[in-house]
């Protein structure tokens, strides 16, 4: 359920809960049975007047009534099953309380309260008792202050105690991201603190996920960066020192424009301008400064495959099945990527090898293979093929710094896809690219 509906609901409830609470509390205040039950006067006054006129005789009960009536304004009459009279009783002079009105009524007089048709059984008979309860007496009782207070009492503590249950949970899950976003800025992000929030199906659930996915990102970024100058300062080292110890030399020897050392330091700048064109293509991926686009995956595989062709010695390319999926992204990139893995291809293939390129679609993805018939990686190295500046053994300077297959791996997680790499059945290294279809 989403947030707006649980907020909606709670409070909707809440109000329902708390009005109709007061609503049951004040019906439950009016009640004959409850009035009769709690007050201090009426409580026992059915009892007490039958017990006095059968023990003591009617003189007894009427002075109690008259009694009753004086200190408390309680009026009261007795009669038998039969409706007849027993006592004179003290019920004020008006004809809803009589049968018929006597001569000497006090038409000017008004009574206002409550009157109470009561049966009461004895051992020694049956007695229905008529009881006025003036409207002050039933004031009094029904209006006082703890009652009040009680009422009032009882509704603030219901929506107190809802309201901090949806305090916290709102709150709660806000405070977790506050927490999370600190640790981030102090680049140290633990997504695990979040897993329980992001499950959530609602808004702060997606608040959730999105600031997960953001915070990994940025996180891998900040690693990123951390290694790729660690990195870059380490390869930077090896040409830079060279250049510096070959100047050197030809300073001191005074060396002609013909001489070998010459084209060793040239070869040294080439290779230092081609590292830093890498570093700036690579760095230049976390930045989409242009907006996604649409285009055709099989041509821009032709188109690439025909490029690296026309550079290849010996070796040949071949192209097997089509996707006929149309992306949404940046062709220039994913053309870059393609471009590192066939030119990677190539630097190991063997003279007349053959590079397969495979389309395919499977599951709502398009899938691209390209295998080569190279000498292949040993298997603890391949979930580490990417890595900026990876040097697997055996493999010399001249075959490169690691970053074209660091630049395939990123251009294409641009695109929500993913690269992977494998034993290939030819015999070489199998580098499978994923990516989601759009037709």
């Amino acid at each position: 359920m989403r947030l707006f509906w649980k907020v909606f609901a709670i409070l909707w409830l809440a109000t329902l809960m708390v009005g109709g609470s007061g609503f049951l509390v004040s019906r439950a205040l009016q009640q004959d049975w409850l009035l009769l039950q709690f007050h201090p006067q009426l409580k026992d006054f059915a009892e007490e007047l039958v017990t006095r006129y059968e023990t003591d005789g009617p003189s007894a009960a009427q002075r109690w009534l008259d009694a009753q009536r004086d200190e408390y304004r309680l009026r009261a009459q007795l009669f038998d099953t039969e409706g007849q009279s027993l006592l004179p009783g003290t019920l004020p002079r008006r004809p809803i309380f009589q049968q018929s009105t006597p001569p000497n009524v006090e038409s000017r007089e008004i009574w206002h309260g409550r009157l109470f048709q009561l049966d009461w059984l004895s051992a020694q008979g049956d007695y229905h008792l008529s009881l006025f309860v003036p409207r002050d007496e039933l004031f009094n009782w029904r209006r006082t202050p703890v009652a009040l207070i009680l009422n009032i009492f009882l509704a603030m503590a219901l929506l107190g105690i809802i309201s901090l249950l949806l305090s916290r949970y709102l709150t709660g899950p806000l405070r977790q991201l506050g927490l999370a976003s600190q640790s981030l800025a102090k680049g140290r992000f633990e997504a695990e603190k979040l897993e329980r929030i992001g499950r959530r199906s609602d808004e702060i659930g997606d608040l959730s996920r999105h600031f997960s996915h953001m915070a990994q990102r940025v996180q891998d970024l900040l690693d990123s960066q951390r290694q790729l100058m660690r990195d870059i300062s380490h390869e930077l080292r090896s040409p830079l020192a060279r250049l510096r110890v070959g100047l050197a030399l030809g300073s001191k020897q005074g060396a002609a424009t013909e001489d070998p050392l010459w084209s060793r330091l040239d070869r040294e700048c080439t290779r230092l301008d081609l590292l830093i064109e890498d570093i700036l293509t690579l760095s230049r991926q976390d930045i989409q400064d242009h907006p996604p686009c649409q285009f055709a995956l099989d041509t821009l595989v032709a188109e690439v495959i025909e490029d690296n062709q026309f550079v290849a010695d010996t070796q040949e390319f071949e192209l097997v099945g089509s996707t006929l999926i149309t992306l949404e992204g940046w062709p220039e990139q994913l053309r870059s990527a393609l471009d590192n893995l066939l030119r990677n291809a190539l630097r190991f293939s063997p003279a007349h090898g053959v590079i397969r390129v495979s389309l395919a679609t499977s599951r709502g993805q398009c899938q691209i293979s390209v295998e080569d018939q190279g000498p292949g990686v040993d298997d603890q190295w391949l979930p580490r093929l990417g890595e900026p500046f990876l040097r697997l053994p055996g493999q010399t300077g001249a075959s490169g710094h690691g970053l074209g297959l660091a630049i395939a791996r990123r251009a294409i997680a641009m695109h929500g896809g993913s690269l992977t790499f494998s034993l290939s059945t030819m015999g070489g290294l199998k580098a499978l690219i994923q990516l989601p279809g759009q037709t």
